[in-house]
């Protein structure tokens, strides 16, 4: 049992709001579970939720409860680790043989991270663990992994930070629905925001068809996301790094796409209206400014330098 007492601090978050619009139908499938309580002979379904709505109609407050589509944080975030780790060429490792992607599972079987392997990702700093996440590593663990390398005792705590990006569950923009229900004048319901899509498949011998119906939502609908990047005292010098792996992920999902059935022109959506806020803490008192407002992603990777600089100056200076 490890007798160290390693600490961490967090300096800083950067709040990244921005818009997201899907320019084709998308679909993010609901569990098959789950659509047993819709009606209607579609074969798959989006995610929904109930969002409620706070607005002021001529003085008036209004608040209304709405059935909307809505993106998964998980999804979006995972499709834009998985590009990142495509794009990088990732080393790619598994808890069962079965599921890969590049994290830290440490074990003995041939599909997980040895401790070499271990030991190197951490000294690296390897920005997709950093920035997205990786499974926890007992104490005990990482005290094995030093003793059997011959290194030093805990050196590997103090390169050790919790998932820097924390990615919301996407609703749609408020402006969007107001829009729809035309100030809110009209009752809305899950069928304003999507469409059906017939779909065929054909059989390569016989030309029999098997056609279904897909529910996806429209294209063209607005929504509203929240991205937040943690920076940790020991993130001095790795901020533009950090900035610019999450915008180039979101670049990359533009570039190819969101949800299922990409492949056949699903899921194409960008980025856009983006606003970047940093919060700090001093003496006790929390604080937050706005550190730029951006069109769209190409606008903030070019000016990641900036951003950054402006960044570690306020934090670590």
């Amino acid at each position: 049992m490890s007798t160290s007492r390693p600490s961490r601090q967090l300096v800083g978050i950067l709040n990244i709001n921005y818009k997201l619009e899907n320019t084709t139908g998308l679909l993010i499938r609901m569990p098959v579970s789950a659509q047993v309580y819709k009606i209607g002979g579609a074969d798959q379904y989006p995610m929904t939720a109930v969002k409620k709505y706070k607005d002021v109609v001529d003085g008036k407050e209004v608040e209304v409860e709405v059935e909307v589509p809505y993106i998964p944080g998980s999804s979006l975030k995972g499709r834009m680790r998985s590009l990142v780790e495509e794009f990088m060429g990732s080393k790619l490792y598994s808890t069962d043989g079965k599921i890969w992607m590049h994290a830290r599972y440490y074990g003995q079987r041939d599909y997980n991270m040895n401790a070499q392997e271990l030991v190197d990702d951490v000294r690296n700093r390897c920005v997709i663990d950093e920035v997205f996440g990786s499974p926890a590593i007992h104490a005990d663990t990482l005290e094995e992994v030093e003793k059997s390398l011959k290194i030093q005792p805990h050196s590997l705590y103090t390169l050790l930070a919790q998932t820097r990006l924390l990615v919301d569950d996407v609703f749609p923009d408020i402006e969007y629905v107001r829009k729809l229900s035309d100030n809110w004048s009209r009752i809305l319901s899950i069928a304003d925001f999507l469409e059906e899509k017939s779909e065929n498949r054909l059989d390569r011998v016989t030309a029999a068809a098997d056609p279904r119906t897909v529910v996806r939502v429209k294209p063209h609908t607005v929504f509203n996301g929240y991205m937040k990047l943690l920076i940790f005292d020991i993130d001095k010098g790795l901020v533009k790094r950090n900035i610019d792996i999450v915008f180039k992920a979101m670049k990359l999902v533009e570039e190819t796409y969101l949800g299922g059935s990409g492949s056949r022109g699903y899921g194409r959506v960008v980025f856009k209206d983006l606003v970047l806020k940093l919060l700090t803490t001093k003496d006790g008192v929390l604080r937050e400014e706005v550190v730029g407002r951006y069109t769209d992603v190409n606008e903030v990777l070019g000016k990641v330098e900036e951003i950054s600089k402006l960044i570690e100056d306020r934090l670590f200076k």
